[in-house]
């Protein structure tokens, strides 16, 4: 039996598993744990597919094209990398247009989705249907609401992404699906790993540079991934291996192609991107990748008449656990302070050196942040300290500001911008001489801007050293990441 048939008796098998499968089941398990025990398989993969009952007139549209070419490699596998049927993904134009030239490889067929697969329907019920079956929870395509899943293809470990985050909860550190992916990698732990998703983090062509997905690159880039393949860009385009901040990597960065070239048409390029190798916007086709044990081989097979040739071979970075997040601390000073005065309404007091806090006389003191270099990284810790130089019963309660438009300079009683009723933290009693925090974790969530406000109800005022005060005890916001 060839490799061909033997997927397709085992795809089959799985989705009759799926099928019976209980419909509440999380994605965190392979939807479709296909394995190829004999030879080094082959996969073929494009996005951007087959033109539909909305598509404009004059278009390109080689679907039928690029289908046939399926036929003439006999792959192992088919990764599907996105807008898959245009122009709206609905479950009416996939049985029309796909069904007949795409559809017959459906055996051998892995899709992820692409934005037009969401415009029919908010859920792509298209595409689910089509795929999983009609009502049908799980299956091919993934689980409803998720849409991403993983398997194994030989000595491969491949993975399934959906760039739709704002549809599946995002993509970010610590979304479902980015949480989901870093189990699912951890559980795999083999030596070659490729994934796949729609909209692409690195690419030179009219849509261009994707952060959606940087999170999902990092999860990919910690646990030593290989290769990324997207579409979205109706082009084709090979990067070098690079990390998920797009800096060039040889020892174990990610290699990726963006492969936007399965039939409707192709478009020039934009900006042309950092670690660009390889760029071709006037052939349709299809990449075939050949995985062995330890590397992989590519290649572009363009559908007749068009002449794109791109090839290459590489070795797979070694697999092995990602070492342990490394913490860093962050230190940030207070970008303005200041305090406001109920007795001096029309004063500035920006330029002091103290920050008082008081309920009587009542003074507020305003502390503003810009904070940076958290990028993808997981917070451990945020604390908001300050340099008490008065005793006190009590330091403060503090609140969030929404507002970070004033300014140290500008800001006084009349003009004092409102804060949250919500107490951030508390700091009791003081004494003069010491540091005393507030944790403001629940506050901090990436990079920005941050302001806060520190008000008291003790007539026991308490006093802090300001940014103008003396260097080792001025305001700081201190972040621990990793």
């Amino acid at each position: 039996m060839s490799s061909y048939a033997r997927l397709s008796a085992l795809s089959a098998l799985v989705l009759v598993a799926a099928a019976c499968a209980d419909p509440s089941a999380p994605a965190s398990t392979s939807a479709l744990p296909v394995r190829i025990l004999a030879g080094d398989p082959v996969i073929v993969a494009a996005g951007d597919l087959v033109c539909g009952s909305g598509t404009a007139a004059g278009t390109p549209c080689k679907y039928a094209e690029t289908a046939a070419l399926v036929t003439s490699v006999t792959p192992d596998a088919a990764l599907l990398l996105g807008d898959i049927q245009y122009e709206d993904g609905s479950l009416a134009d996939f049985n029309a247009f796909y069904n007949p030239t795409w559809g017959v490889h459906k055996p051998i067929t892995y899709p992820a989705p692409g934005n037009h697969e969401y415009q029919a329907s908010s859920v792509a019920a298209g595409y689910f249907d089509y795929y999983n079956g009609i009502g049908v929870q799980t299956g091919r395509a993934g689980t409803r609401g998720q849409g991403y899943y993983s398997f194994n293809l030989g000595a491969w470990h491949i993975i399934s992404l959906n760039s739709n985050c704002a549809s599946i909860g995002g993509c970010g550190a610590g979304s479902p699906q980015e949480t989901w992916l870093r189990a699912d990698l951890a559980a795999n732990p083999v030596a070659c790993t490729l994934a796949y998703w729609h909209h692409p983090l690195f690419s030179s062509g009219q849509h261009g540079n994707n952060t959606i997905t940087q999170a999902l690159w990092q999860a990919l880039y910690d646990f030593r991934a290989d290769v990324v393949l997207t579409g979205h860009d109706h082009d084709y385009e090979r990067f070098g291996p690079q990390t998920a901040s797009g800096v060039a990597d040889a020892a174990r960065g990610i290699r990726s192609f963006v492969v936007g070239v399965g039939g409707k048409e192709t478009r020039t390029f934009a900006t042309i991107r950092a670690n660009s190798e390889v760029r071709n916007s006037n052939s349709l086709g299809l990449l075939k990748l050949t995985l062995h044990a330890s590397s992989y081989d590519w290649q572009f097979v363009p559908i007749p008449g068009h002449t794109l040739n791109d090839n290459g071979s590489a070795s797979c970075v070694t697999s092995s656990p990602p070492p342990p997040p490394t913490e860093t601390t962050l230190t940030f000073g207070a970008a303005a302070d200041a305090y406001t005065f109920r007795e001096s309404k029309n004063k500035n007091f920006g330029s002091a050196t103290t920050l008082l806090v008081d309920a009587s006389p009542e003074a507020r003191t305003y502390l503003k942040f810009n904070v940076s270099g958290i990028g993808s990284r997981t917070i451990v810790s945020a604390k908001l300290r300050v340099f008490a130089v008065d005793p006190s019963n009590s330091g403060g309660s503090l609140h969030r500001v929404t507002s970070t438009s004033w300014s140290e300079a500008g800001i006084k009683w009349t003009n004092q911008p409102s804060y949250s009723t919500a107490v951030i933290g508390t700091i009791g009693s003081v004494t003069s001489g010491t540091w005393y925090e507030v944790d403001v974790k629940t506050v901090i969530t990436a990079d920005g801007t941050y302001a806060f406000a520190l008000e008291s109800t003790s007539t026991d005022g308490a006093d802090y050293v300001s940014r103008e005060g003396a260097l080792a005890n001025r305001p700081q916001l201190v972040i621990v990441v990793q």
